[in-house]
């Protein structure tokens, strides 16, 4: 049981590490650009786009859709441990009472299928509801963040007169 335990944890703090390295910046996409005369090659140079802003508004959009997606495994792992192990405690486990010199005290036990059930389903259970409450958390700040900045970039480009380069005139 004790391994069925360790096995658990080792495999939950395994996939929390994979969603934690899986962050990282992303870079613009490349622009292919013409080789000089006498090259058969062809070079890269990344396009420069965008304001810092809007950097950040990729940036902030692509970490709350790691956390939504997060969030809606880690619930399924929960469900999932939940049909495991409440079927298992309920058919499979059995409370007995057991008369000693020292008192009356009761003992869980389970069948082979009971202990299997429990053994898989509660690691799951567990994990899935831990990691459900904290990448709610995550996803809820993410977006808070999102929309600020939304709202930000939107009242500067409302009320500023600005030079756009993309048009080349005075924006109000």
């Amino acid at each position: 049981m004790r391994a069925m335990r360790t096995l658990g944890l080792g495999i939950f703090s395994l996939a929390l590490s994979a969603v934690a390295l899986e962050s990282g910046a992303h870079a613009d996409a490349p622009i292919i650009t013409e080789a000089p005369a006498g090259s058969n090659q062809l070079g890269y140079v990344t396009q420069p786009t965008g304001s810092y802003d809007e950097f950040r508004q990729r940036e902030l959009h692509e970490s709350s859709r790691r956390s939504r997606n997060a969030l809606i495994g880690l619930s399924a792992s929960a469900v999932l441990g939940t049909a495991f192990v409440f079927p298992g405690l309920i058919r499979q486990c059995y409370l007995i009472q057991l008369n000693s010199l020292s008192g009356a005290s009761e003992e869980l036990r389970c069948t082979p299928a009971g202990k299997a059930l429990v053994g898989v389903g509660w690691p799951l259970f567990v994990g899935g509801l831990t990691g459900v409450f904290i990448s709610a958390i995550m996803f809820g700040v993410r977006k808070g963040k999102l929309r600020r900045l939304e709202n930000r970039m939107a009242y500067e480009k409302s009320r500023a007169f600005r030079w756009d380069p993309r048009s080349s005139r005075f924006v109000f």
